[in-house]
């Protein structure tokens, strides 16, 4: 019998030892240890933030489709770089308002609702001018639920909160 294994490199279709075969394996693996742990750390503290960007992606995918529109349009509407805009579309991007707000026009969608507070001088306001804001308010809900984006913002409407948040 023999000590040592021989093993057939399929590859070459030459004997190869486990030693051999261990040396091969080691030239092939990366010589700087793995970060997987480091980055299922940082994803598990980032998971809020994540999943809204994630959904964004998502709606901004679903708009391109929508309109017709290529990355690179997208990019050049925007006035950021092609690489940028594919970042962007990974959801793993902390997206800045700015960015939020060129891509809400490039795209003419809404990605982020922020509900009017309501203030001092809307609490004075007359029954007949809180009642005109109001069906002001219910048009601009209907338009923005007929949107790309439709099935986020009826989310919203369904539940009336938005992020665990009411709305009036």
């Amino acid at each position: 019998m023999y000590e040592t294994k021989l093993i057939l490199n399929i590859w070459r279709y030459e004997p190869m030892t486990i030693t051999n075969m261990k040396e091969k394996i080691d030239n092939i693996l990366s010589k700087e240890p793995s970060r997987w742990m480091e980055k299922a750390l940082r994803d598990e503290a980032n998971e809020a933030w994540l999943e809204r960007s994630s959904n964004i992606a998502l709606r901004i995918l679903g708009a391109l489709q929508l309109n017709g529109m290529s990355q690179k349009d997208l990019a050049e509407k925007t006035g950021v770089s092609p690489q940028q805009v594919s970042k962007l579309l990974k959801g793993n991007e902390n997206l800045t308002l700015e960015t939020i707000a060129k891509l809400e026009a490039a795209l003419d969608i809404v990605l982020i609702a922020i509900p009017e507070s309501v203030s001092g001088g809307e609490a004075e306001l007359s029954t007949t001018q809180r009642q005109t804001k109001s069906a002001s308010r219910f048009r601009e809900t209907k338009t923005l639920l007929s949107a790309p984006q439709g099935r986020a913002a009826e989310k919203v409407h369904e539940s009336g909160s938005v992020y665990g948040k009411e709305v009036n």
